[in-house]
């Protein structure tokens, strides 16, 4: 079974990113990001309207990491520290070494290339550090921003789910995108 151990929270660093760790640092960060709704649009999570929701998601982001359950990663820029985004592994099957891939970013930086860098960055991450056979991406259908990343990328399309999930009130439809190691 895939285990995990680091000392220490591992920071990535691309030619203008910083990942690190989910804190309290970035907590009006998250709430700015996870209560607007073009973020939130295609992720099947309630919108945060109270600061003190963006506190416990963040002690849950800790807590899961600590727990090793899951990896997730604050996407700050170099120059200025500001976060912009989130990026890592919030569900990860360690009996079947697969970790699922999630991301968010800020509205003021989509089309920039920033979430190509921070991905290109943790999925070589999740093959050579936390040795997952194969990296799967759940998408809403109508998310084609986010398909054509995970295709840029290298995965590919392989299930596309009738009413998978359900989300206030109702059942959303879900592609499953998978990428499995070069050779």
């Amino acid at each position: 079974m895939l285990t995990f151990n680091f000392d220490t929270f591992p920071v990535l660093e691309t030619e203008r990113l910083k990942l690190k760790a989910i804190s309290m640092d970035f907590v009006s960060d998250i709430f700015h990001q996870r209560s607007k709704k073009e973020v939130m649009q295609y992720i099947a999570r309630p919108l945060l309207y109270l600061k003190i929701q963006a506190e416990d998601l963040v002690k849950n982001y800790q807590y899961l990491y600590e727990q090793r359950i899951s990896i997730s990663w604050a996407i700050t820029l170099k120059d200025s520290g500001q976060m912009i985004g989130t990026v890592g592994y919030p569900r990860i099957n360690k009996e079947n070494y697969r970790g699922e891939v999630g991301y968010s970013l800020d509205p003021g930086y989509w089309y920039k290339g920033y979430m190509n860098e921070a991905l290109e960055k943790v999925l070589k991450f999740g093959f050579e550090e936390l040795h997952f056979h194969s990296i799967e991406a759940m998408i809403h259908p109508d998310n084609k921003a986010s398909s054509d990343l995970v295709l840029k990328h290298g995965f590919v399309k392989e299930a596309y789910f009738k009413e998978y999930t359900y989300f206030e009130g109702k059942f959303l439809d879900v592609e499953v995108y998978s990428l499995l190691p070069k050779k």
